[in-house]
């Protein structure tokens, strides 16, 4: 019944803010912390019934680079589930209520990607995470989609990834795929209610997104990729998630 999935999802939004209040006040990075923040995203993610399944092995090292297709807010939560890593948010994020304080207390990169004239500087900021004792996802698009294809991987902000010019980068693809909880292909009309683009409402798209009454949430880790500047890296990056895309597409798993 549509109501009880509304009444669902609004109790794991719920759930989420409940235990996010407390999250705010650990010390970032700890075992304890890892724990709530897992508990959070769970907790929202079962509001809307998504399940996650996982294919492939993440690289378990501080420092990677972890590259997404992007299609809804969802993706954070799913990925967030996981693994142990920040993410490179849009850097009006940082000023929305709550929202904001929690991407920062998550150990978000915050970037402004129209304005050139700041590209260096968050490169810069980019390696300077990416050197530290946490792995960073960015989603290379810069935009979502309905996640039948990928636009092309911006290569700006791999310029700066430590270990570039001489191959030694650790970067890892990462391709979010979902599915309807038996696993088959999502109808169009499905994917357009998953997917989070242009101007949709929040609101509405969460209100949508409840109708659904549940999907599975498949990700794909695939093969750590090597380059020795910043567009081959995001090439490769980008024919990697297209690859599986394609194949997800032609109704074969793994």
């Amino acid at each position: 019944m549509s109501w009880l999935r509304q009444a669902r999802a609004w109790a794991g939004i719920a759930g989420f803010l409940a235990v996010s209040g407390p999250w705010l006040l650990l010390p970032n990075g700890g075992r304890l912390w890892r724990g709530v923040a897992r508990l959070c995203w769970r907790a929202l993610l079962g509001g809307f019934g998504i399940r996650v399944r996982v294919h492939g092995t993440p690289v378990d090292h501080a420092g990677t680079l972890f590259v997404a297709n992007h299609i809804s807010w969802t993706d954070i939560p799913v990925l967030g589930l996981v693994l142990n890593a920040g993410f490179v948010a849009k850097g009006d994020i940082r000023g929305w209520p709550l929202i904001g304080r929690l991407t920062a207390a998550y150990g978000c990169l915050f970037v402004e990607r129209e304005r050139r004239g700041k590209a260096g500087d968050q490169a810069a900021a980019l390696a300077s995470h990416l050197e530290g004792d946490r792995a960073l996802v960015l989603f290379a698009e810069g935009t979502t989609g309905l996640g039948n294809d990928v636009l092309p991987f911006r290569s700006s902000l791999f310029a700066m990834v430590p270990g570039v010019a001489d191959g030694s980068a650790r970067v890892q693809p990462v391709t979010i795929h979902y599915a309807r909880t038996d696993g088959g292909l999502l109808s169009p009309e499905m994917q357009r209610q998953v997917a989070w683009i242009g101007d949709d409402g929040l609101l509405s798209h969460v209100r949508g997104l409840a109708r659904l009454g549940g999907m599975r949430a498949e990700v794909w880790f695939e093969e750590p990729v090597t380059a020795t500047d910043r567009k081959a890296l995001a090439k490769a990056c980008e024919a990697a998630v297209l690859a599986r895309l394609q194949v997800l597409r032609g109704g074969v798993g793994g």
